[in-house]
C-alpha cells in the first residue's frame, strides 16, 4: 500500500471518529410518557394538620423577640466581619471625631458630664421630695432666700411646690404626702391647666433630677410660665 492510500485511510478514520462523537453528543428528544397524578385533597389536609410534618416556621410565625435576636445576631456578625477587615486607623479617627462631637454638644447644652457619671459630686436629692406640708410653707420667702443664694435649682423646685399648693387650694387636686408629681398630673382633669402644669413639671424634673447647670435665666422662664399659668387656676 502506497503512502497516499495510507493517508486516505487515516483521514477516513478521523472523520468516522468525529462523526461518531457528534452522534453520541447529540441530545435526543425525550419520548417518555408522563402520567400526571393528582394528590388527594383529604390526604393533603391531613398532612398539613399533622404537627409531626411541620419542619419549620414561616416568617409570620416568628415573634418580635425572635426577630430582635436574629437582628442582633446579624448585627454582631456584620460588626465582627467588618472588624476583621477594617482599617483601624480610620476607625480610630471616626471614634475620636464622635467623642469630640459629643463633648461639643454637652458643652453647648451646659451639661456637667463628669457629674453624670461620678456619683460623689451629685447634688443630694432628699427622700420624699414632695412630702413637705405645702400648706405650712411660706413660698415667697423661701423662693426669695433661694434666689439671693443663687440656688436656682431649689427655687424652681419651690416654684413647682407652690403650683401644687395653688391647685390644692382651688380643689383641682387632692394633695397627700407620698404622691408623685406624675400622680398629680394624672389627677388634674382641666386641660387648660394640665398643659401649663405639665410644662412646670418639665422644668422641675429638668432642674431637680437632671444633672444640668441651672442658671437665673432658666428660673425666669419657669417663673414667667408660672405667672401666666396661675391666671387660669
Amino acid at each position: 500500500m502506497n503512502r497516499i492510500s495510507v493517508l486516505s485511510v487515516v483521514i477516513l478514520l478521523i472523520h468516522i471518529n468525529a462523526f461518531s462523537k457528534s452522534i453520541d453528543n447529540r441530545v435526543l428528544p425525550d419520548t417518555t410518557k408522563v402520567e400526571i397524578r393528582q394528590l388527594d385533597e383529604d390526604v393533603l389536609n391531613t398532612l398539613k394538620a399533622d404537627p409531626d410534618m411541620e419542619y419549620g416556621r414561616s416568617p409570620s410565625a416568628v415573634n418580635l423577640w425572635e426577630r430582635f435576636k436574629r437582628w442582633l445576631n446579624n448585627l454582631i456578625s456584620s460588626l465582627f466581619n467588618a472588624a476583621v477587615s477594617a482599617n483601624w486607623f480610620n476607625i480610630f479617627i471616626v471614634i475620636l471625631s464622635a467623642i469630640v462631637l459629643i463633648y461639643v454638644i454637652l458643652r453647648l447644652l451646659k451639661v456637667d458630664a463628669l457629674n453624670m457619671f461620678y456619683t460623689g459630686k451629685r447634688a443630694a436629692i432628699p427622700h420624699g421630695v414632695l412630702d413637705e406640708d405645702i400648706h405650712a410653707m411660706d413660698f415667697d420667702t423661701l423662693i426669695n432666700d433661694a434666689l439671693q443664694k443663687n440656688e436656682y435649682r431649689l427655687a424652681i423646685r419651690l416654684l413647682f411646690l407652690k403650683s401644687l399648693k395653688l391647685l390644692a387650694d382651688k380643689q383641682h387636686i387632692l394633695w397627700q404626702p407620698g404622691k408623685t408629681n406624675h400622680d398629680y398630673l394624672n389627677e388634674l382633669t382641666a386641660q387648660n391647666l394640665k398643659t401649663g402644669f405639665n410644662e412646670l413639671n418639665f422644668y422641675f424634673e429638668y432642674a431637680w433630677y437632671g444633672n444640668f447647670i441651672i442658671n437665673e435665666a432658666l428660673y425666669k422662664k419657669a417663673n414667667d410660665l408660672y405667672n401666666d399659668w396661675k391666671t387660669n387656676v
